[in-house]
């Protein structure tokens, strides 16, 4: 149901995106905030860096989001934008470390606020293929065609990536001529957000979390965006009492004034495996 009277009923904002990430937005700040979310026309997000590293990253993720979002607010001209940015770190064997954050801008009120969550992706990492049937059943373990694969292949010191949809019979006959000609081969995850339903949903969370902090009025100035922006750690060993690295309280905060609430965790004592006394 609508919010009756947000800040930004009847706002227009513009998600930077060129994957249809202001879909998964567009129904929760319809409902929450009484606004509407588009993308902009001709925005190319892939020139910041893509996951397959065609293209270099060579941005930190906010300062990614904050140059998308004023693209994009610049394109569409509405004072109003968001943009997100995911990234993928393996290095634990089989287990992916996904972080994603969704940022706010308001240049009306001045405002930049950010979202963000740290999970586990439910991919495994890309794998070298050295036969066309290897490829094909790798593509099937990660999801495919559900989810979405890329090749990638080297010759020598460059890099290509082949993003096209493929089905499981162009996977093979492409593998093949690509290791006919020499190339190594690598089967990936496509981690963007219209080909990886896990990221969807991610970003639907995420867009509902920063919808209702934008209906959430600060208490002493009345801007909206109230909501955590730290936490506390400090939370006492259930043993020995001693402070343990586990959270004990969230901090909200305001993106304008200085207000803030620390809102303590439901847990009281830390369980002694997190203690640097107990379990050194």
């Amino acid at each position: 149901m609508t919010s009756n009277a947000t800040h930004y009923r009847g706002s227009q904002i513009t998600f930077a995106t060129m994957h249809g990430k202001e879909l998964l937005a567009h129904d929760v700040f319809l409902n929450i905030l009484g606004a509407t979310v588009s993308a902009p026309q001709g925005l190319d997000t892939d020139q910041f860096g893509t996951f397959a590293g065609d293209i270099p990253r060579t941005l930190t993720p906010k300062d990614a989001c904050r140059v998308k979002a004023r693209l994009g607010m610049q394109i569409a001209g509405t004072p109003l934008g968001l943009a997100s940015e995911g990234s993928f770190r393996s290095g634990f064997g089989p287990i992916v470390e996904h972080r994603e954050i969704l940022m706010f801008i308001d240049d009306d009120l001045g405002l930049e606020l950010v979202e963000g969550t740290l999970t586990t992706s439910p991919l495994g990492p890309g794998r070298t293929v050295h036969t066309a049937a290897h490829a094909r059943a790798y593509a099937k373990t990660l999801g495919f065609p559900h989810q979405g694969i890329i090749l990638q292949t080297t010759t020598g010191t460059v890099t290509t990536t082949h993003k096209t949809p493929f089905d499981l019979d162009q996977i093979e006959t492409t593998v093949e001529a690509l290791l006919a000609a020499g190339s190594a081969v690598a089967v990936l995850p496509d981690y963007r957000a219209h080909r990886a339903p896990f990221r969807a949903d991610t970003l639907r969370d995420l867009s509902t979390h920063m919808a209702g902090r934008l209906a959430t009025p600060c208490p002493r100035c009345d801007t909206p965006g109230f909501g955590r922006i730290s936490v506390e750690h400090g939370l006492p060993c259930a043993d020995c009492g001693f402070s343990t690295r586990v959270i004990a309280a969230d901090i909200h905060g305001c993106g304008r004034c200085d207000h803030q609430t620390r809102i303590p965790r439901p847990e009281t004592r830390a369980n002694p495996r997190w203690c640097d006394w107990c379990n050194p």
